[in-house]
């Protein structure tokens, strides 16, 4: 869905951006389930990743990660006083953290 909503001649960088922290978001509550492990019901995509260290501490390194596409979950949804919309070149960073989420969260199951 990030991908689709950058469509040349007409991007869409914030919903790009949105989908891409979706997309992490989901990789990551997914370790978690395939642990058994209780979470609360959350976006913050830094404390999931905290919480997926607990099983596999190389998690650790999705921490950085985390906290960039992390603002995404909110900031594009709704009005926040210090937020902009993230430009083209970020919603395509954005795309590429969350490929990089998926393909490590993989390489953990």
């Amino acid at each position: 869905m990030a991908r689709r909503a950058m469509p040349p001649g007409n991007p869409f960088p914030p919903r790009t951006c949105y989908h891409a922290q979706q997309c992490a978001e989901k990789y990551l509550k997914g370790f978690l389930v395939s642990r058994s492990h209780r979470f609360n019901f959350v976006h913050d995509l830094f404390y999931l990743t905290q919480e997926c260290t607990q099983h596999q501490p190389a998690f650790s390194e999705l921490e950085l990660t985390a906290e960039t596409l992390g603002r995404y979950g909110a900031g594009v949804r709704y009005p926040m006083e210090d937020f902009v919309d993230p430009d083209e070149e970020e919603a395509w960073e954005a795309v590429r953290l969350a490929g990089e989420v998926a393909t490590f969260v993989k390489s953990q199951l």
